[in-house]
């Protein structure tokens, strides 16, 4: 099953934040691929490898495994009574937004 690298992710990042593009310095360079959006497709990762740099990502699928990702997390973190501790008092600094 097709995945996404680490550096993949970072360059997408990079990208969007930083050239509003899906090409970032990264996937000029040829250390990461050049990470596109679709709507829905199977398979959700896309790439024909050796033929170009591009990788296509299904959108729906990204939020999904995100919020997953998120679930699994929470559920191991707090699963952990040191780390769980550790982890509320971090919270109560996290950066929240309140209307004035």
């Amino acid at each position: 099953k097709e995945q996404l690298t680490g550096l993949d992710w970072y360059g997408a990042r990079w990208a969007m934040l930083h050239t509003y593009t899906a090409r970032s310095n990264l996937s000029r360079k040829g250390k990461c691929r050049m990470v596109c959006y679709m709507d829905k497709g199977i398979p959700e990762i896309r790439s024909k490898p050796g033929i170009d740099d591009i990788v296509i990502v299904s959108v729906f699928a990204l939020v999904e495994a995100f919020f997953t990702g998120i679930d699994e997390f929470l559920v191991a973190l707090f699963s952990n009574k040191e780390k769980a501790t550790v982890a509320e008092e971090r919270l109560k600094e996290l950066m929240q937004e309140y209307p004035w």
